[in-house]
């Protein structure tokens, strides 16, 4: 985005919020608004913020890390629903709720500084992790979890694997949930609002003995979808979903504790809300291909054309519909409309259990995590948004199971001079995913079956030495092995109905490749170095060099037969970082920053090969940038926060264009690395006014912008999205006494819409896109006992 246009957004937001800021500032008279544990502002100002970053409970301001903290109270304060909302509060982070081509309406696609993946499939590994509770979760599908009483959330930037059992290559999402309480407490919520919004939350504190505390956590979600089905009144993009949660505490002696904990939650919703944005109708042996795309500021379609090279490969499957049948009709005027009748919803099991035991052993301490986790269901979507099966894709079978154990030793020695973290970690997960892919009738129906198992064994080892009480280098290393395997059965191909023989005979079966088991080792050592220097109590600077490994792995769809399975190579990445960390004005100013640059190499990208979306090895890139984040306390009663992150990538190589394929089609030097703004940015403004002895009136006003986002490795005109800013608020009266609040809510003020996810199909010809949510309201209820 250019700068001019970039300034010209962000004055108009500014307008905007400073108006809305007005309004919630108006009132003189206040006292200091109740905090969460983590951030609660104490009488001197910010109070401390304590993460566990680096294994150890330390402040946030003596951690030589980029990291965005936040509690769960904080998380309630702004709205959130999910994780998902983090992107509006950390700079460089984005985070879609859906995968692309799946439709799936729980799929975590999270990028940070350039940096993640946009497939779900089982033998791709996600390039950010997260981590709930030092468990490791590893898939895209159903990985758009709840806000559940948590205690904080820290979101670290950059390599993170000499510090975590699973490698992270990007970063890691890190929640952590709230610890049973000593006595006995209740924590009840209710929120109603706008499309028959109506959620629920009931938290119980519940002391079994003096030795063992436990808590449990129960809660559902229900909201009407918002893009309806003209030919069958769908409703897609609803919310329909709950979640168990049970932990207990034992304290087993003297320097033992046992926590065991276990969830369970269920989604049943429509697919992920998506329309038609476009059609792509290439006749074979034509040199020119003619696009109707969605106008998104008139409603209307724009018609352009393109020329590709002479003997391109063509599987678009339009122009041997009817004639006539399929066509610009099919591209609705309205945002929340669809012609989509095929295959349609979500429907998830999710659950798990981990048991940790921490061992004091005098220098520090040593902790076992055991950990399984299970998903299963099926997901299905109509990807080509018209009465036709042009492309139905149906998960009619999806499973996946992952047993890990961890074990790690903290501590210190050398008069406490070495603080130290190390582990050893083992992963094993098994999963299958049955996908079936519904053509035209003269083309049949397509078979993608995959079975995988994939193993992970590790080591890792950081330790911090202390040179001067103000000087420390920190040094860590990382052993990664991984092993995968991926199954394709005999049934795995494409069965042709009609007469055109695209694939073979008519009424054959025609196997992709032949049937049998692929398997691949990758191993990896990363090493990571770091000095940093404290010149104040909650002041350092550090600079920083690590490097992220993420592991290589097979492609499980496809759309026309192979000599071979197709395998993709592990990603590097190579990270320098330089941060400062500065909080005074008697700890009323806190200023934190980091800047970065990263050598990427071998690039997992999704593209399209025959219609089929691929993972390739598209290139390197360098990716450089910075992060700025500030929290102001100019009085007792108003806070102010900002934080920016501006990313600049740009590729260094990539594949060699390929002749028969059109340009738009194709990653080039030019191309903008998918997810990745160059520009993020946020402020609030919270302020409170005292009301009698116990009354608050609370109010709160979130702003965030986003520059240009390309949702495909292509930079398709049909997913680009330009910069768009959001303004959410809420007002409020909190009885601190009594315990009680209610608050009034509005999400999406300004009703900006926006692409959060999409598919841009040119070999089959349709291009669908995800939008977000329209204007929201609603009221929450809360008691606290």
């Amino acid at each position: 985005m250019k700068t001019t246009k970039f300034g010209e957004d962000l004055r108009r937001s500014l307008i905007v919020g400073g108006a809305l800021s007005a309004l919630v500032l108006a009132p003189c008279q206040a006292s200091a608004q109740e905090a969460q544990s983590s951030e609660a502002q104490g009488e001197t100002g910010l109070a401390e913020i304590v993460v566990t970053a680096q294994k150890r409970a330390e402040g946030l301001q003596n951690t030589p890390i980029a990291i965005t903290a936040v509690s769960g109270d904080n998380l309630s304060a702004r709205g959130a629903s999910n994780i998902s909302n983090l992107q509006s509060i950390t700079p460089n982070l984005v985070f879609d709720t859906t995968a692309p081509v799946s439709g799936v309406s729980s799929g975590a696609i999270v990028f940070i500084r350039g940096v993640g993946q946009t497939d779900f499939q089982l033998t791709t590994d996600p390039g950010v992790g997260t981590y709930v509770d030092g468990v490791y979760m590893a898939r895209s599908v159903g990985g758009v979890l709840d806000v559940l009483d948590l205690e904080r959330v820290e979101v670290l930037r950059g390599p993170q694997g000499t510090l975590f059992g699973r490698n992270t290559i990007g970063g890691a999402i890190s929640l952590i949930s709230r610890r049973p309480a000593d006595k006995f407490g209740v924590r009840a919520e209710a929120t109603a609002g706008s499309r028959n919004m109506y959620n629920g939350m009931l938290t119980v504190d519940l002391p079994l003995s003096d030795t063992v505390k436990s808590k449990w956590v129960g809660s559902f979600r229900h909201q009407d979808g918002y893009v309806r089905g003209l030919a069958d009144s769908r409703l897609l993009g609803n919310t329909q979903r709950f979640s168990l949660r049970g932990t207990i505490e034992a304290k087993l002696g003297s320097n033992l504790t046992a926590t065991l904990s276990g969830d369970y939650g269920e989604v049943h919703e429509q697919n992920a809300a998506s329309k038609l944005v476009g059609i792509s109708i290439l006749a074979p042996g034509s040199s020119t291909r003619t696009d109707y795309r969605y106008n998104v500021a008139t409603g209307g379609v724009i018609t352009s054309t393109t020329t590709v090279p002479p003997g391109a490969p063509t599987l678009t499957f339009l122009q041997n519909l009817t004639p006539n049948t399929y066509d610009a009709r099919y591209i609705t005027p309205n945002l929340d409309t669809t012609f989509a009748t095929g295959p349609n919803g979500t429907a998830l099991k999710i659950w798990g259990g981990s048991l940790t035991l921490a061992l004091d052993v005098g220098f520090g301490e040593l902790k076992s995590i055991t950990a399984y986790r299970e998903t299963s269901g099926r997901f299905s979507r109509d990807a080509d948004g018209s009465p036709f099966a042009v492309a139905h894709t149906r998960n009619s079978d999806y499973g996946q199971n992952q047993f890990s154990q961890e074990l790690q030793l903290t501590g210190s020695a050398l008069n406490d001079k070495l603080k130290f973290a190390s582990g050893l970690y083992y992963f094993d997960e098994n999963g299958h995913d049955i996908l079936t892919v519904d053509l035209p009738v003269l083309f049949g129906t397509v078979n993608n079956y995959a079975y995988v198992n994939n193993k992970s064994y590790a080591a890792y080892a950081q330790g911090t030495y202390a040179l001067t009480d103000a000087l420390s280098v920190t040094g860590g290393v990382r052993y990664t092995k991984d092993k995968k395997a991926y199954r394709v059965p005999l049934n795995g191909g494409a069965i042709l109905n009609g007469p055109a023989a695209v694939f073979g005979p008519v009424g054959t079966f025609t196997p992709f490749f032949p049937a049998g088991t692929s398997r691949q080792t990758f191993e990896n050592t990363a090493f990571k170095g770091s000095i940093d220097y404290k010149f104040g109590p909650r002041s350092l600077i550090y600079l920083s060099y690590s490097q992220g490994f993420k592991s290589g792995g097979f492609n499980t769809r496809y759309l026309v037969p192979v000599p071979a399975v197709v395998p993709f190579a592990p990603e590097k990445l190579n990270t320098w970082e330089a941060g400062a960390k500065w909080e005074g004005l008697n700890r009323r100013l806190r200023l934190n920053a980091a800047a970065f640059w990263s050598d990427y190499k071998n690039i997992q990208l999704v593209v399209y090969d025959s219609g089929a979306p691929l993972t390739r090895n598209a290139g390197s890139a360098r990716i450089k940038g910075f992060e700025l984040e500030a929290t102001a306390l100019p009085l007792d009663s108003l806070e102010l926060g900002f934080s920016a992150g501006y990313t600049d990538a740009k590729y260094r190589s990539v594949l060699p264009l390929n002749p028969l394929v059109a340009a738009d089609q194709q990653v080039t030097l030019n191309s903008r690395l998918p997810n990745t703004p160059e520009w993020s940015i946020n402020a609030y403004a919270a302020h409170t006014l005292k009301v009698g002895n116990s009354g608050e009136i609370r109010s709160r006003v979130d702003w965030s912008y986003s520059s240009l986002v390309e949702n495909d490795s292509v930079n398709s005109i049909f997913l680009r999205q330009p910069g768009y800013h959001l303004i959410n608020a809420s007002i409020g009266y909190h009885d601190v006494d009594k315990g009680w609040s209610i608050t009034g809510f509005v999400k999406n003020l300004t009703d900006k819409r926006y692409i959060v996810s999409g598919d841009s199909n040119f070999g089959i010809g349709f291009h669908e896109a995800n939008f977000n949510p329209p204007r929201e309201w609603g009221v929450t209820l809360r008691y606290q006992y």
